[in-house]
């Protein structure tokens, strides 16, 4: 039997799926056109999941919803739920795409996108992309795309992947990843009736939020009530309170304070205040020149943390502010994305990134969402998901290039777990409340 000869798609690549027997793609595609005729006549009528009728939606918009339904993994399992995040990998000319859409609700979604790679915010070549230059993701609805309203996704400081805000309406909604041209991969979510409560998802600190989000639900819990940076929990803040009184009684003298307009850091700086005054510990803005005795306490996001330490840490070494007593970080910001925006960094964690739960949670990120690094803010979710209880607080040093000396009678913590290849998250000290 003679096979056909593939034809490009529509923008030079190879085409999404081999060519096949003539007769056999004649009788597919009677039956896929029949299909999506049924599909549409009666989605066009249809109510949304939650029984509430949608906006309405061009034909084309149900060939892509149909298409996208149809295709792919979900890879958080069961139905798509509004308010839950829409997991979705779907390979696509040689490259797999795994796309996350959250809170899943109507109005502004966040959009992550994560691929076999990804290098200085584009996708590069794989599959039958090999050869071609990288190309700069888009996302969007139908409705974005033709009116050129797509959207570009990119990275985000403190976080991997790329990222992007897109609005979607009630009911039922398919996102569109573009990588070339005209390729447009199609992604399914159900966003209901119910919109409100997206600032968060949608800024600086919506990273977070949806990695908190789909840890929970990986681990078989729900989606958070509330995104991390909403507040400032009990944990937290017990764990910073024994990080301030570490430090006042180590001799420090002056504690540069870097922090964002969330309600977490806002709170947080508050409690790190009325601890720092029992110690006679001045309080300093973190751009203020050093003085003798002076350590620095990241208290901000993801975002403004990497952001803020990369600033630093560009500049000449000779120009650089030197902090006698170190970097210091909240618990949340454990974070290859914000550790690698310093040499090295101080944090107070109630895990050891060795041991047993957390080694698990990393080796289930790394099989159900390949290219997505471990974090303490996602870490955390799962765990409140299953009821696990947490260690005692503990300090650690962080680094992603430096080689710390493992504790007596322990190994090293450096690449053997998929937390920080390469780099290490070392016991240090125990912590006093």
């Amino acid at each position: 039997m003679t096979g056909t000869t593939p034809t490009p798609g529509r923008d030079g690549h190879a085409p999404s799926r081999p060519a096949g027997h003539p007769r056999r793609r004649r009788a597919a595609l009677v039956v896929a056109l029949g299909s999506a005729a049924a599909l549409i006549g009666v989605a066009a009528l249809a109510a949304g999941p939650d029984g509430q009728a949608g906006a309405h939606r061009s034909r084309d918009d149900l060939r892509l919803d149909w298409e996208a339904r149809s295709s792919g993994v979900q890879v958080l399992g069961g139905d798509r739920e509004p308010g839950t995040p829409s997991v979705q990998r779907i390979r696509h000319d040689g490259v797999s795409f795994t796309v996350t859409v959250a809170p899943a609700r109507p109005g502004p979604n966040l959009v992550r996108i994560d691929a076999a790679r990804i290098r200085d915010g584009e996708l590069v070549a794989h599959g039958s992309h090999r050869g071609k230059r990288a190309h700069t993701a888009w996302v969007g609805t139908n409705a974005d795309f033709e009116a050129g309203d797509q959207v570009r996704a990119e990275a985000r400081p403190g976080a991997d992947g790329l990222w992007a805000v897109v609005d979607l309406p009630a009911g039922t909604a398919t996102v569109l990843v573009s990588h070339g041209a005209r390729h447009r991969v199609p992604f399914a979510v159900d966003t209901g009736s119910e919109s409100g409560g997206t600032e968060t998802w949608t800024g600086p600190d919506g990273p977070e939020c949806l990695t908190a989000a789909t840890s929970s639900v990986l681990a078989g819990g729900a989606p958070p009530a509330a995104c991390p940076a909403d507040a400032l929990d009990d944990a937290d803040a017990a764990a910073l309170t024994a990080t301030v009184r570490a430090l006042g009684e180590r001799g420090v003298r002056e504690l540069a304070v870097q922090r964002d307009d969330s309600a977490r850091s806002r709170a947080a700086h508050d409690l790190v205040r009325r601890v720092a005054a029992t110690y006679d510990l001045r309080l300093v803005p973190a751009t203020a020149p050093p003085g003798p005795r002076n350590a620095l306490l990241v208290l901000s996001g993801w975002q403004d943390a990497a952001t803020s330490l990369t600033r630093v840490t560009a500049l000449p070494l000779r120009q650089q502010p030197i902090r006698s007593d170190g970097t210091w970080l909240a618990p949340w910001l454990l974070s290859p994305g914000v550790v690698d925006s310093t040499a090295g960094a101080v944090l107070p964690l109630d895990f050891d990134i060795r041991d047993a739960r957390a080694q698990e949670f990393s080796q289930t990120l790394a099989a159900l969402f390949p290219g997505q690094s471990p974090t303490s803010s996602g870490y955390v979710a799962w765990r409140a998901a299953r009821d696990q209880q947490p260690d005692d607080v503990r300090l650690y040093a962080a680094s992603r290039a430096a080689y710390m000396p493992a504790e007596p009678g322990h190994g090293s913590h450096g690449s053997e777990v998929a937390w920080f290849p390469g780099g290490t998250v070392t016991a240090v000290a125990a912590l006093t409340g």
